[in-house]
């Protein structure tokens, strides 16, 4: 048995113009514009260089942000060691003042230095060598003689001065030169804001170098992807080992390129069966014409060659028509006027369509009680895949042609059964296939569209469609659509 049927129905399908097929729609011609803003030339640097970029921005912040703390946490620290120093030196010599009543003859080292002041006065009482001059300024040494004070002479040198509690009272005013400080800061600084930058350089080489080779993987598939042109025939993108997001992008694009592949196969052969099926309707056309044209022949058998040329030109269009559908469909434009519509109605005018045929043939198509289902479907094309069934049936089957109607889980089937040697078992898979055929010679009437027709409309629908051998005997094809 075979899916091949030559369809007849009442629905007629709008002429699809070469300008329909070709012209883009508004959303196909739109060009996306390059993004506005000040930053809209770094879409046109290569993505490697964007990624360098993007990295040095972000190791800038960083180590800016670092080299800043840094330097202010070292900073911090000196200050505070200077500090310490200055008051355990203050306190050292704060005490043995209390107890000789004069400053010892301590001498300078380490950049560390002692005055013994008279508040009231002014005077320098006593002083360590180089530092006879008063260190403090009179409004100084009254903050010094009410508590403590710590103070900074310029940048070369930090005072703390103190008051003792002798008779008469006393300030110990000590200080550290702040050269040392100053040349570790200065130290810090050349290496972080001069070698910092150098370092810079060298991890942004670093990381251009690494971002060329982690992408490496891509200008090897660019590079093969420019070699496949037309049908890829096999060939496949190289996809690096490592299961990261390379490889995925690789084996997607891999998978894309198969069903680009199988997408091209189905066409050809669908060119290929189409110019096999219109070889045989134009060569009986043909020949029909030109036998109508000689000049012997008679009004009767002009008549009948006419009107087997008609026939060949019926089929062509039929053949042209389910061509169109099938065209429609693959480009999501089938057209569905869809309705509610009573399953029994539509089961009882696609058998009242066969009750000439089915009368002459002495094969009844009959409609069993359908419940009261209902559908929201197109009622033409509904009706053109039941004929179709009903056809496919009537042609390679035998006995009554059943119609039945059935609730399935949240699915409505029709059902198209017959009481024949149904499909043969190796030809069950393909049944829905375009020009598929039982028979490797193809012969029949029909053009083997028929079938996937009725795959297509149920596809539109939501649904799907199937075929089976009966237990019986016989063959059951039938639509599975959503319930309404």
């Amino acid at each position: 048995m075979t899916s091949s049927t030559r369809t007849v129905h009442d629905g007629t399908e709008p002429d699809l113009s070469r300008d329909e097929w070709a012209r883009p729609t508004g959303r196909e011609c739109e060009v996306p514009q390059e993004a506005a803003g000040p930053f809209r030339w770094l879409r046109r640097l290569p993505f490697r260089v964007r990624l360098t970029l993007s990295f040095a921005v972000v190791m800038i912040v960083l180590f800016g942000g670092l080299a800043l703390l840094l330097q202010t946490q070292f900073s911090a620290s000196l200050d505070q060691g200077i500090n310490r120093s200055l008051h355990t030196h203050a306190a050292d010599i704060a005490s043995l003042v209390r107890g000789e009543k004069q400053l010892p003859q301590l001498p300078e080292s380490g950049g560390a230095f002692a005055q013994i002041v008279d508040p009231a006065t002014g005077l320098v009482l006593d002083y360590t060598p180089g530092h006879a001059t008063p260190l403090l300024s009179p409004s100084q040494m009254r903050r010094a003689a009410a508590g403590s004070l710590l103070v900074d002479r310029g940048s070369n040198a930090r005072l703390y001065a103190k008051q003792v509690a002798t008779q008469p009272p006393a300030v110990v005013v000590v200080g550290s030169s702040l050269a040392q400080r100053n040349r570790a800061l200065t130290v810090l600084s050349e290496l972080l804001f001069i070698g910092g930058p150098l370092i810079l350089v060298l991890t942004c080489l670093a990381g251009y170098v690494l971002a060329e080779r982690a992408l490496a993987p891509v200008g090897t598939m660019s590079a093969r992807a420019a070699r496949i042109s037309g049908a890829p025939q096999g060939e496949r993108l190289p996809v690096p080992e490592a299961n990261d997001e390379l490889r995925r992008l690789g084996e997607t694009l891999n998978e894309m390129l198969s069903r680009l592949e199988d997408a091209l196969a189905r066409e050809r052969a669908l060119v290929a069966d189409a110019g096999h099926e219109l070889r045989t309707p134009l060569s009986i056309l043909k020949l029909e014409l030109e036998l109508a044209l000689a000049s012997d022949i008679s009004r009767e058998e002009l008549q009948t060659r006419v009107r087997s040329a008609a026939e060949e030109v019926d089929r062509l269009a039929q053949l042209a028509q389910d061509l169109l559908v099938i065209a429609r469909a693959e480009l999501g434009r089938l057209p569905l006027d869809k309705r509610r519509l009573e399953v029994r109605d539509v089961l009882s005018a696609v058998a009242e369509r066969f009750a000439v045929p089915s009368a002459g043939t002495g094969r009844p198509v009959t409609v069993e009680e359908s419940d009261g289902l209902t559908l929201d479907a197109d009622p033409s094309r509904l009706e053109q895949a039941l004929m179709n069934m009903v056809s496919n049936a009537m042609r390679y089957g035998d006995g009554a042609v059943v119609l039945r109607a059935s609730r399935r889980g949240r699915a409505t089937e029709l059902h198209v059964l017959d009481d024949g040697r149904g499909f043969e078992p190796d030809f069950l898979s393909r049944a829905f296939e375009r020009f598929s055929r039982a028979d490797p010679a193809r012969s029949g009437a029909g053009a083997g569209l028929g079938l996937s027709i009725v795959q297509v409309i149920a596809e539109a629908h939501g649904g799907h469609a199937y075929a089976a051998n009966r237990q019986r005997g016989g063959a059951d094809v039938w639509l599975a659509l959503p319930s309404a």
